[in-house]
Parts: structure tokens; C-alpha cells; sequence
């Protein structure tokens, strides 16, 4: 039998993701690696968050990175996988798997082209005619009012969030001052670049090192996933 180059390599998880949650979660669930996947994902969203990133970004990176692996991992004779291979591979439509394709040859897969509501809301502030000030800087608004207001630039940018919601939401990141009747957009903060390169460095030197190490181990040397899929299929029933 091969011994594992990251014999605790475990102990990673149930530092990031929680003993006890994992232990509890693999009682109450047959398909014990999902529920690993899901433990060892929530420190991932808390990240996202605290940097200002939601699921919509989430979700494209996730899709891209299938994409990714699929085409590079599974192709024939050298050649990278075809779309309807990775379609069926990944549960993405053939039409999405040609965009993300399209994304990744023209290096972009990392750009999202749509953030949260939160980054929706302060983009507009900051370049819609409606909430500019007579100097090209972001207003001073009203909280309420049907134009040029608060309430209005939420009702038009953020879909079904109510402006009381999105209001606390701007507040609890530091991003808007509340004046009266009035709020303010505040000025990025000039640490929040440091601190986000801060934070790739460290995942890029830690958790990523050990999830590459991770999956070339499991890889087959015969790139024979079966006995991986079977387990999965049996536990999803």
C-alpha cells in the first residue's frame, strides 16, 4: 500500500472546519466525504464574506475550476476533454461549459462579472448620474424618496432587498456613514488591498499546497475514477 506523503493531512480539516461538527456530521450521514465537504467549506465562505465576496463569485470560480480540471484531467491521448464529455462529468448545461471554456482560454476565469447586491448598490453609488453629487463624487442621499435617494438606489440595484437590510449590511462593513436622514458612501479603506493580499499569500502557502498534494495522491495512475464514483452514487440515495 502507498503511504500518504500527508499522513495528517486531517488534522488540517478538523482544525479549518471543526472536530466536533465533522465527528457529529459523519454520524447523521452516510457520505461521510460531502460531509467533510461541507465542514471545510463554511471557513471558505467565512473568508468570502469577510472579504466582501458572495456566492455569485463563488459560483463562478466553482464552475470554472471544474471546467478546468475536467478538460485538463480526463482527455484523450493529450488532448483536452470535449465539451460533452465535461458537460456530463460536471452537471453544467454544454452551453456553459463552451462560456467558462471561453473565459479560461481568454484568462479570465478569475473575473467576475457580477458581485454581491452589496457591491452592486455601492458600484452604482459611485458611477449613476442619479447619485452623484454637482462634483462627480458619490451624494450625500436621502434615506428615503422615490429618485436620488437611498431607498431608490437599493430598489433599482440590489432586486428584492429591502433598503433597511442592505442599509445595516453597508453599515456593518464600514462602508456607508449615516448622517440624520442621511447616509454617506465612506472612502475605501487603504488597508483592505494589503490585507486581501495578506490572505492569498497564506492560502496560497498553506491550504492550497496541501489540496494539490491531496488530489494528485488519490489520483489513479491509470486515471480510473470508478471506485471513487461507486461510493458517492450508493450514498446520494
Amino acid at each position: 500500500m502507498k503511504r500518504s506523503i500527508f499522513p495528517n493531512w486531517s488534522f488540517f480539516l478538523v482544525e479549518a472546519c471543526g472536530a466536533t461538527y465533522i465527528a457529529n456530521a459523519m454520524q447523521e450521514h452516510p457520505n461521510k466525504l460531502n460531509n467533510v465537504f461541507f465542514a471545510f467549506l463554511q471557513p471558505v465562505a467565512r473568508i468570502f464574506l469577510r472579504f466582501g465576496r458572495g456566492y455569485r463569485e463563488f459560483s463562478e470560480l466553482s464552475k470554472a475550476a471544474f471546467v478546468a480540471v475536467a478538460a485538463e484531467d480526463y482527455g484523450v491521448h493529450g488532448r483536452p476533454t470535449n465539451v460533452s464529455r465535461i458537460a456530463a462529468m460536471t452537471g453544467l448545461t454544454r452551453k456553459e461549459v463552451s462560456r467558462i471554456r471561453r473565459r479560461i482560454d481568454e484568462c479570465r476565469a478569475a473575473v467576475s462579472d457580477r458581485g454581491t447586491p452589496l457591491q452592486e448598490v455601492i458600484s452604482a453609488w459611485r458611477t449613476s448620474a442619479e447619485f452623484l453629487g454637482s462634483n462627480g463624487e458619490p451624494a450625500i442621499l436621502p434615506l428615503t424618496g422615490e429618485r436620488s435617494s437611498f431607498q431608490s438606489l437599493v430598489r433599482q440595484f440590489a432586486g428584492d432587498i429591502p433598503d433597511g437590510a442592505m442599509r445595516k449590511e453597508l453599515l456593518r462593513i464600514g462602508a456607508v456613514q449615516i448622517i440624520g436622514q442621511t447616509i454617506g458612501l465612506c472612502p475605501p479603506s487603504p488597508g483592505f488591498e494589503d490585507a486581501e493580499a495578506r490572505m492569498a499569500r497564506q492560502l496560497e502557502a498553506g491550504p492550497r499546497a496541501l489540496l494539490v498534494a491531496l488530489a494528485h495522491e488519490v489520483s489513479d495512475h491509470n486515471g480510473n475514477d470508478s471506485e471513487s464514483f461507486e461510493p458517492a452514487a450508493r450514498g446520494s440515495h
